[in-house]
């Protein structure tokens, strides 16, 4: 099997020169709209032919603002040396030398927009053409600003062809139909999304000073615009091409979710090439790199990275701040270790690591070699190249020879942004419970290494990522690093139905009810045992049948109690889907919703109803001897009613409620229903128009408000439900909301 694939390795290999080879020798198209260039040397004296020596900065400034041009960019802001043709020539500089001139000796150039082989030079990894997408061996150089230093990083690869066609030996490859980059695929250019910030074909994409205008059709000319060109590119974002309401329209609370998640949340579900989880440039490997770590990788037998095994990785969320908003936005973690020197800690030339490990050949110093082979079997692998105390030692000494001052080590963690590998339909993250569960993508642990810390030294977080991080925390395992989510939780404004808690309301709902659970139960036992054999209910002679409930009352009174049952279950399932979830988290949503309208136009009805019809008075106590009917009440039901005796207050059609049923009824209908409608509509209203609550008053704060009304509303119904069976029989008072008619006992009708 080794051999084999070994042979497979080799022929790949060959397959990737040939192929090189012949993009080399292809001539490169002119662009017959890009005049003849008389090539200049950095003095402008012209040269002769197709000299590859050729200054751009004076021969293209004939034409173009090349000072313009180098003071606006943002490559050369950025300190990374480029030159007009590392972007806008195919190929290299080399290949100059390949082109044709015309008679007068300027050259024929095929000058052109980048494209995106040529973004693809130094900025990870990007494919094209016919040929087979492999992953090449420059990975494993560990070079994070090198060619493919992007895929590096997070795993991005921009490519239109499908993953399935690939050599990459990934997990269930077969089933993988979908093209590595969807945007690649619909034939988008790097400069589609990364463009000039005063091209006039991208001006309605650049936010402006002017506030009051949508679009300002005063842009430059063309011809202004190619003399200078403004190279401070400037980055799309998503809704600068697609209408993110309309295209979600079926998504359960779109705008919502929109305002809370980057598109890349749901549509950059899952990398497939390997990404860095951690780099250890303090030891350098056989191949002359840093030790890494990848994520993503089930098994890597071979120095090919396109014979690993791959199952991909879920990227994790952090928190970015956009267009004013805080969104959830994906991202990788890595860790890195490298030594730095000085009192700026400035990071240690890796040239001069190297030279601290190994000699002019590349083999190991034998110092070091005996000081860190454990084994003893003349190479270092595996745990041998992370440095414990003796390891950092010597190779601290080892530095310092060189010349370095104070040489030491430091850990940081990063957080690099993803944005490509984009897809669409059935490929996107749109399971409700990757979000809506307890264990869901805002609190599963990240891991970054499963090495010994080098030199023990535990890494901190960079600004950038503690700023992504939001309150998660590093926690050491044994041997192993995470991101957690700690007691830190991600930001204080953060409320996820279905996955977020607030200790306190779920401490004083549950509490409460457990406590009307205990009492229902003590009372239930107390009063079987005071029965004395006779039932649950005291034996008193049978007075008249009454017609207590009218049709009205009744319908009113058992929607009521079904759309209360139906909320507090679909509502449990919205709170805990991860535990209860009969009917799914978005429908679910839906029913909750229905029947809170429900529960809302019948309680409407239900007050027009008794103030229409005066029944109002039912559920109002009269203040004259209330004290003493409260506590006559009371006696009974801790005293009396086990001992057989009389209900204090007489029941009847025009007073149906005891003294401590209609001070709980003001309470329910004037404070906790109110209460509970409004938490609800609030919430209803942060999922359909966010923008119209203030932070201060969002999920975060409503939700838990609503989950301890649920729990009282629970508590409620539990001793309601109970004290139905404390008249004449343990059925008597729902045969009543039943029919209507109920039998007295006689010694109420006296009383």
């Amino acid at each position: 099997m080794k051999t084999t694939r070994l042979i497979a390795a080799a022929l790949l290999a060959a397959m990737s020169v040939g192929a090189a080879r012949a993009a080399e020798e292809t001539p490169l198209p002119v662009n017959t709209m890009h005049p003849a260039l008389q090539l200049l040397d950095a003095n402008g004296r012209p040269l002769s032919g197709a000299d590859p020596s050729f200054s751009t900065e004076r021969t293209c400034g004939a034409c173009h603002d090349t000072a313009y041009i180098r003071a606006r960019s943002s490559h050369h802001q950025g300190t990374v040396d480029v030159d007009c043709l590392t972007c806008h020539l195919p190929g290299d500089r080399a290949r100059v030398a390949t082109l044709s001139t015309d008679a007068a000796g300027r050259v024929l150039m095929p000058m052109a927009p980048p494209a995106n082989m040529n973004c693809g030079r130094c900025h990870g990894l990007v494919h094209e053409g016919g040929d087979y997408l492999e992953l090449p061996e420059a990975l494993l150089a560990g070079d994070e600003h090198g060619p493919v230093g992007k895929t590096l990083l997070t795993g991005e690869v921009y490519s239109p062809q499908a993953v399935s066609s690939s050599l990459l030996n990934l997990r269930d490859k077969a089933s993988l139909s979908r093209p590595w980059d969807l945007h690649a695929s619909r034939g988008l250019h790097c400069s589609d999304c990364h463009f000039a910030a005063n091209s006039p074909k991208k001006s309605r994409f650049v936010k402006r000073e002017l506030v009051h205008l949508k679009d300002d059709p005063r842009t430059l000319s063309i011809s202004a615009y190619l003399e200078q060109p403004d190279h401070l590119l400037q980055a799309a974002v998503c809704t600068d091409c697609h209408e993110a309401g309309k295209a979600h329209a079926g998504l359960p609370y779109a705008e919502r979710h929109l305002e809370a998640l980057a598109c890349e949340t749901c549509h950059v579900p899952r990398l497939l090439a390997p990404a860095l989880s951690a780099m250890d440039r303090t030891v350098v490997t056989e191949d002359g790199g840093p030790r890494m770590e990848f994520r993503g990788v089930v098994g890597a037998e071979f120095r090919a990275p396109s014979t690993w095994y791959l199952a991909g990785y879920r990227p994790f969320l952090g928190r970015v701040q956009r267009d004013g908003r805080r969104q959830f936005a994906p991202f990788n973690l890595v860790a890195r270790w490298e030594w730095v020197a000085g009192d700026d800690a400035a990071p240690v030339p890796w040239a001069t690591v190297k030279a601290a490990f190994v000699d002019a050949h590349g083999h190991y110093h034998r110092d070091l070699l005996a000081a860190l082979d454990r084994d003893g079997d003349g190479l270092l692998s595996g745990g041998e190249l992370s440095l414990d105390a003796a390891g950092e030692a010597l190779i601290r000494s080892r530095l310092e020879a060189l010349g370095v001052a104070s040489p030491r080590i430091r850990g940081t963690v990063d957080a690099h942004a993803i944005h490509h590998d984009v897809v669409r339909g059935q490929w996107t993250a749109s399971t409700c419970a990757s979000c809506h569960a307890a264990d869901s993508r805002f609190n599963e642990p990240v891991l970054l290494t499963t090495a010994p810390l080098p030199g023990g030294v535990e890494p901190t977080l960079s600004a950038d990522a503690a700023a992504v991080l939001g309150g998660r925390s590093l926690e050491a395992r044994g041997d192993s690093l995470l991101v957690t989510a700690g007691g830190g939780k991600e930001a204080g404004d953060t409320y996820v139905l279905g996955h977020d808690r607030r200790p306190w309301s779920e401490i004083v709902g549950l509490t409460l009810f457990a406590l009307t659970v205990l009492g229902v139960l003590a009372h239930a036992l107390m009063r079987a045992r005071g029965s004395n054999g006779r039932g649950a209910t005291a034996a008193h002679p049978a007075g008249p049948r009454v017609y207590m409930y009218g049709l009205y009352e009744r319908i009113w009174h058992w929607t009521m109690a079904g759309s209360i049952a139906l909320l507090l279950l679909t509502g449990l399932e919205i709170h805990s889907p991860q535990g209860f979830a009969p009917l799914g988290f978005s429908l679910a949503i839906l029913v909750h919703n229905v029947m809170a309208g429900l529960l809302i136009l019948n309680a409407g009805l239900s007050l027009f109803y008794h103030v229409s019809t005066g029944e109002i008075r039912q559920f109002l106590p009269q203040p004259e001897g209330l004290f003493r009917r409260v506590a006559l009440q009371a006696l009974y039901y801790t005293r009396g009613i086990f001992a057989g005796a009389a209900h204090p207050s007489a029941k009847s059609r025009e007073k149906k409620l005891n003294p401590l049923q209609q001070l709980t009824y003001v309470g329910l209908l004037n404070v906790l229903f109110p209460l509970q409608v409004l938490t609800g509509i609030l919430l209803w209203i942060a999922g359909l128009w966010p923008s119209l609550l203030s932070p201060e008053l969002g999920l975060a704060v409503i939700a838990p408000i609503h989950n301890l009304g649920s729990w009282l509303f629970l508590s409620f119904l539990v001793a309601h439900v109970y004290l139905t069976t404390t008249g004449a029989t343990l059925t008597s008072n729902v045969r009543a909301m039943v029919g209507g008619w109920e039998t007295l006992e006689l010694e109420e009708v006296e009383s």
